[in-house]
């Protein structure tokens, strides 16, 4: 017990600071910092009014969301679009906790010091919860937040399973399994590719007629469970995303199966220098292409990258390079391992499936979704890449050499923190123009709430406008944003009733996916504006 209080300690303190910069968005506006937000606020506001869900709106994937924001709607007696936002800070901050996990494990494995093990633990969670990247999909209101929480879980549940066999651990995989289909299709797909990358894994180092009996079991009737449910869910009428996508490319994607599997079977035996040097390479493409992106559109049609975001992004290089030397540290040095080769290796493979199946607006959501799921492992190995510079893991001969140890571990500490709190800006900025704040105003939603009650037909605004009508009111009103978009490129202005909004002629008008587009005529922008109904201000 007296062990386990510092971790306690530690992991409430992270989950505070993870809580407390996911609640951010709230000193703008109390409204959801997403705008799929509105659209689980209004499933979660059916529900409550009818007393049951309103499947004819659902998607596949809507049930435990929308349940969850719901029953935390009733508990605390405040609307669904109030409650979004506080719900997923505290989903989202939880969920830096299974790297925290993660961590412990693997760390025991590589280090008999408790108090080193304990430190890396609390460094791979709290970067974790200041990273910009992961902290932008975990503090906004949807599913996925969930699903972040729910992949690593399925994979520590299924790796317990095939190192014990015990029936309590085979219980708790199989219902977290189950959830899955109805908590988000993305991480469905995430956690079939992780728990399959796993399997693999534990063949090679431990093959037995129990590990190939259970494990093939679990992991074959979860992906049998998997398409039976999307296939039955389209059938009954409900929408099913992202499966489209996979089966737009069977033969692709299966190849990158392929990839995945023996990925991980190669990596398990390999030297710590290729293993190294593959994970440098694999990220070192992403950034060669994100690079390519601020100069022209590797999605063409879509977004260019900003200079502020790629320079934000570009930090993430510190935690990529110290984790590359903590994957050999984890796959060589501990039998827990595998989760982390596991988790690693998923998003992985899905972000290069994406990239080589079609370079369209729908494909680079995958890949924007995907890379958030990279992050866990990245932070987990480079904590425990710390332990390389402990004194009685290190290659140390003299007391000089420990002293160089411990200096070095407490730079790579050092950079990994504050290279970690200097990417938390860009949760809350646009990444279409760097813009800020990237949350939803009381004004945005007062102007869409008002042309929803006043225009009858339809009316037309940039993205975020049109979309909170649609998706907030979607049996009262009817939007579009073909005019607006027509009359920001070069077009006629717009015909029907439009809400415009001042930062069109600085910052550009929402286009997504794609450009902004800005107004720098002083008479173009109040010309076109004939007949607008609100022009709501920042």
């Amino acid at each position: 017990m007296a062990e386990r209080r510092p971790y306690v300690v530690a992991c409430l303190g992270i989950v505070a600071i993870a809580v407390t910069i996911r609640a951010v968005p709230l000193y703008w506006s109390s409204l959801p910092a997403t705008l799929d937000g509105f659209g689980y606020a209004a499933l979660a506001r059916e529900t409550i009014a009818g007393a049951h869900y309103p499947i004819e709106r659902f998607r596949a994937d809507n049930f435990v969301f929308t349940g969850l924001l719901t029953v935390t709607s009733l508990l605390v007696g405040v609307a669904p679009l109030g409650t979004a936002q506080p719900l997923v800070a505290v989903v989202g901050g939880a969920s830096t906790l299974t790297a925290v996990a993660i961590a412990r494990r693997v760390g025991w494995g590589i280090d008999p010091s408790n108090r080193r093990v304990r430190s890396a633990a609390v460094l791979a969670g709290l970067t974790l919860a200041v990273d910009g990247l992961y902290l932008r999909r975990t503090g906004v209101p949807d599913e996925e937040a969930l699903g972040l929480v729910f992949v690593p879980l399925v994979a520590i549940a299924l790796h317990r399973v095939l190192r014990s066999g015990r029936v309590a651990w085979v219980a708790i995989t199989g219902t977290l399994m189950l959830a899955f289909p109805l908590l988000h299709t993305f991480s469905t797909l995430l956690a079939g590719l992780t728990v399959l990358g796993l399997l693999a894994a534990h063949l090679l180092s431990s093959p037995s007629r129990r590990v190939m009996a259970v494990g093939i079991g679990l992991v074959g009737g979860f992906w049998a469970y998997y398409a039976l449910y999307y296939e039955l869910a389209a059938r009954l009428g409900l929408t099913v995303p992202y499966v489209g996508r996979i089966l737009s490319y069977p033969g692709l994607f299966a190849a990158w199966v392929i990839v995945l599997v023996v990925g991980v079977l190669w990596l398990t035996g390999t030297r710590s220098r290729a293993q190294t040097g593959v994970l440098l390479s694999v990220v070192g493409i992403w950034y060669l292409l994100l690079g390519a992106n601020a100069v022209l559109p590797v999605f063409p049609g879509t977004i260019s990258t900003p200079l502020p975001i790629l320079v934000g992004a570009l930090l993430f290089v510190v935690p990529v390079v110290v984790a590359s030397r903590g994957l050999p540290v984890a796959t060589l040095g501990s039998a827990d391992g595998a989760v982390v080769l596991a988790l690693l290796a998923a998003p992985v493979a899905q972000v290069y499936f994406s990239l080589t199946a079609s370079l369209t607006p729908q494909f680079l959501g995958t890949v924007v979704r995907a890379q958030t799921f990279v992050h866990v492992p990245i932070f987990v190995l480079a904590a425990l890449a710390t332990l390389r510079y402990a004194p009685s893991v290190a290659p140390a001969r003299d007391v000089s050499s420990l002293r160089g140890a411990v200096t070095s571990r407490r730079l790579v500490v050092g950079a990994l923190v504050v290279t970690a709190l200097l990417t938390a800006p860009l949760a809350f900025v646009h990444l279409d123009n760097a813009a800020s704040p990237a949350t939803t105003v009381e004004s945005e939603f007062a102007a869409a709430t008002f042309a929803t009650t006043h225009v009858d037909g339809i009316w037309s605004a940039d993205d975020p406008l049109a979309r909170i009508g649609s998706l907030y009111y979607p049996t009262r009103t009817a939007t579009t944003q073909t005019p607006v978009v027509s009359w920001l490129t070069g077009g006629a202005a717009p015909s029907c009733p439009t809400l415009s909004q001042r930062s069109w002629t600085t910052t550009g008008a929402h286009l997504y996916p794609a450009p902004p587009a800005t107004i720098r005529s002083r008479s173009r922008y109040p010309r076109g504006r004939r007949g607008v109904a609100v022009d709501p201000g920042w």
